[in-house]
This record gives structure tokens, sequence and C-alpha cells, in this order.
């Protein structure tokens, strides 16, 4: 059980770093796709009861790392795009009130 255990969460800890790596490009839906694939990684390592070794305890510590920079990304694009929406709206407000104006 170790080495399958060991392989899964090596797919998982490959499937995180290429996460973060589609998060750096901004190709959110892609990391959207990859998520359900990783959870079911992470679920079946964790399926049995066996005590964590070091070297479950290291995948699972950079894995979560991965996550957090990945959260980070995310946040970041998303006050980005509201930023973005906001100045659109305001733009979309002034030249409405420009033309009620002009009328």
């Amino acid at each position: 059980m170790a080495d399958s255990r060991h392989q899964l969460l090596d797919d998982a800890l490959a499937m995180s770093r290429r996460m973060a790596q589609l998060g750096d490009s901004g190709e959110w839906d892609a990391v959207i796709e990859l998520e359900p694939q990783r959870r079911a990684l992470l679920e079946r390592a964790f399926a049995t009861h066996a005590p964590a070794d070091e070297f479950v305890a290291e995948r699972v510590r950079t894995i979560l790392d991965l996550d957090r920079r990945l959260m980070a990304q995310s946040t970041e694009a998303r006050d980005r795009i509201a930023a973005e929406l906001s100045k659109s709206s305001k733009g979309r407000k002034a030249a409405s009130a420009y033309q009620s104006v002009g009328s």
C-alpha cells in the first residue's frame, strides 16, 4: 500500500505543480478542470488509515504550499478583474452621463 500511496501523492504533487504553473499563466479554466482529478488522487491516497511516513508528510506539506500559492494567485486575479470591471462600469456611467447632457 505504501508504494501505491506514494505514487498517488507523487501524481497529486505533479498535478499541483501544473496547477500552480497554469495559475501563473492566468489559465484558470485549466486549473478548475484539474482540481477534481487531483482531489480524487488525494482521496485515494488517504482512503486507508495507515500512518503517514515522512515521504507522505513531505508531499502533503509541498501540496499545501502550492495550494497557498494558487489561492494567492487566484485572489490577485479576482481583485484585478474586479478593478477592471469597476473602471469599465465607471467609464460607461461617464459616457452615459455625457450622452444625456449632450441630448
